[in-house]
């Protein structure tokens, strides 16, 4: 339990100076309400006015802007953390921190839906004041640019808990996507019926999760999850990340009205679900040998590292070493972070470790690791060599002039479909009292940063494209997708105290691209861990097919290429978990394709149907 050794002096002295220089200042002084701080006030304008005026160049290769367009969307639903009692006042908690997005078809029309997952009332805390939902929310997608709330006709509007994070996956390999909420207070496993509505399977299937492992006495805290066949029978399992232990009777507001930092909880234990294949799971994290794994975990990204067939598993922590679990290929796994060099920074520090990215950004055919840190600390670059991690933090130019923002939710995507992974980061920072506790530019509500993929290693800060990305948020979830089918890649945002947000990629379709769906016969349903290789004229790309990624999220499972000015992929190269390996050829651009396992690639029937009702 003594964890004093990982924990970082650096994180550990840095908020403590914040808390430090804040009771000097603001000793006595009451918490700003997070609503007035969302605002862009005139001095903030001026300063992202100026900076984006001072690009060079449109950075990426094609104009392109993000639309916020959830208002037209009919996109309407906000999250609520809890954080006010029914006096308004504020009362923060550590676990504040939740509000996960997805983006699937949920009813296998082509088209992505969203859901999200609801936080407050805390549990221990007031109620809150006036009418006040704990409903999760459910939209289906229309086709034409709107969205409609169907969550109770779903089955979906029953309070599950204090909202954390939302995973999906076809667990029962049925063809239809199911749901997994992350709660205080108990997990939910959602089967999909297949008809538009969904049953909660949670105690049958055995996934609740409401105890630690090896701590019965103590409820869990579950943050992200995230699916993987681990032990490759075709069935999805299931991996839960905890972070602290952590009660309302151990919460507790500081002086200043800042959150308790992490430090002052015990670390937890993560859980790891075998799915049996009948519709029930069996926890085998201590048989999986991950019971005396402490940590702090806040999201979890299954990868083949060493590409040897079989799907290992990240995990960050949060002011702890991260974990990196080998897979040893007889359902038990072996934690070779630290001699990986994947467990701390360069300096030899744990860092907060947020979101979690995963993308080839060098074109080596190999899966690096993205992820994303407090303020003031270098976002994590790992670049997969084949035999470690090499940490290109710095060389990669990722946190050249950004080190002020807090980030949660991280994707890869290539949003101007240049050929090169580009990244997506969601920030806000914990506290609403920051900016009058330090003197580093940091604030409560950030702007997002889109980092644009050089195709040489590095990436540039890409403030012309952000559209309005650049309006000040306190994001906690993010997931991407493309909602409407055009081709390019567009972005959901869960904003801490504030809406869910769509922003629809404007002009990044002007480059060449394709899409592909793919289906698992022998392999899982979902064909997740699913490696593949596209070659153009204008090089090699690889993708994987995973589920759960970023912050307490979950993206389109789909995978689009970008293409540059290729009108046609050369080769398609496909190797399925099952083991086994498809090559074909000649593939036309700008097309959405359905590829099952065995079977050559043909246009994807689920959106030549939406052509035709077009």
């Amino acid at each position: 339990m003594e964890r004093s050794s990982q924990t970082r002096p650096a994180t550990l002295g840095r908020r403590t100076f914040l808390v430090t220089a804040a009771s000097a200042a603001l000793a006595g002084c009451r918490y700003l309400a997070r609503s007035s701080r969302n605002v862009l006030t005139p001095k903030v304008a001026t300063v992202i006015d100026s900076r984006v005026a001072a690009a060079s160049r449109q950075i990426a290769s094609v104009p392109i802007r993000f639309t916020d367009i959830s208002k037209a969307a009919g996109i309407t639903w906000q999250f609520n953390n809890g954080a006010h009692n029914s006096a308004g006042t504020r009362e923060p908690f550590i676990v504040q921190t939740g509000g996960g997005v997805a983006l699937w078809d949920y009813n296998n029309d082509g088209l992505l839906d969203i859901f999200a997952v609801q936080g407050g009332p805390l549990p221990g805390a007031s109620e809150l004041p006036g009418a006040y939902s704990t409903q999760n929310v459910l939209y289906r997608n229309n086709g034409d640019g709107t969205f409609a709330d169907v969550t109770r006709e779903a089955g979906l509007a029953g309070p599950t808990g204090y909202g954390q994070g939302v995973s999906v996956a076809d667990y029962n390999n049925d063809g239809w996507l199911d749901l997994y909420i992350t709660a205080i207070g108990g997990n939910h496993l959602f089967r999909n019926n297949g008809d538009g509505t969904f049953t909660d399977v949670t105690e049958e299937a055995g996934v609740a999760d409401r105890l630690i492992p090896g701590i019965k006495a103590h409820p869990t805290w579950p943050t992200s999850s995230a699916w993987a066949d681990y032990d490759n029978d075709g069935y999805l399992d299931l991996f839960v990340c905890h972070y602290c232990q952590w009660s309302p009777e151990m919460d507790r507001e500081d002086t200043l009205g800042q959150f308790p930092a992490p430090m002052q909880f015990p670390p937890s234990h993560c859980c790891l679900y075998h799915n049996n294949g009948d519709g029930t799971f069996t926890d085998v994290t201590a048989g999986a040998n991950l019971l005396g794994q402490w940590g702090k975990s806040l999201s979890a990204v299954w990868f083949d590292y060493d590409d040897d067939g079989w799907p290992d598993l990240f995990v960050s922590n949060d002011t702890m070493a991260d974990f990196l679990f080998h897979n040893n290929r007889n359902g038990t796994f072996t934690n070779v972070a630290v001699e990986l060099g994947a467990a701390y920074d360069k300096m030899g520090h744990a860092t907060a470790s947020m979101g979690i990215g995963v993308s080839d950004y060098l074109h080596s055919g190999r899966p690096d690791l993205f992820v994303v840190n407090y303020a003031g600390e270098a976002k994590t670059v790992l670049e997969d060599t084949g035999r470690t991690f090499l940490n290109n933090s710095q060389a990669s130019g990722l946190s050249a002039d950004n080190m002020q923002y807090l980030g949660f939710g991280l994707e890869c995507f290539d949003y101007d479909l240049d050929g090169w992974q580009d990244v997506v980061i969601g920030n806000g920072h914990v506290s609403p009292m920051v900016a009058k506790a330090t003197v580093d530019g940091e604030t409560f509500a950030q702007s997002q940063l889109l980092l644009h993929n050089e195709g040489n290693g590095t990436f540039l800060q890409d403030d012309r494209s952000l559209g309005d990305l650049v309006q000040p948020r306190v994001t906690r979830g993010l997931a991407v997708g493309d909602f409407d089918n055009d081709g390019d890649v567009d972005i959901a945002m869960v904003s801490e105290l504030g809406p869910l947000s769509l922003f629809r990629n404007d002009g990044g379709n002007q480059n060449h691209w394709l899409t592909l769906r793919l289906e698992g016969v022998k392999c899982n349903r979902d064909a997740v861990g699913t490696k593949v290789t596209i070659a153009t004229v204008g090089g090699r790309q690889t993708q994987w097919v995973r589920s759960g990624s970023s912050y307490c999220s979950h993206s389109d499972m789909r995978l689009t290429f970008g293409l540059g000015n290729a009108a046609r992929v050369i080769s398609l190269v496909v190797r399925w978990p099952s083991g086994r390996v498809q090559h074909h050829e000649g593939l036309a651009a700008d097309k959405f394709y359905w590829l099952q396992e065995g079977s050559a690639p043909i246009e994807d029937p689920r959106t030549n149907k939406l052509a035709s009702r077009r």
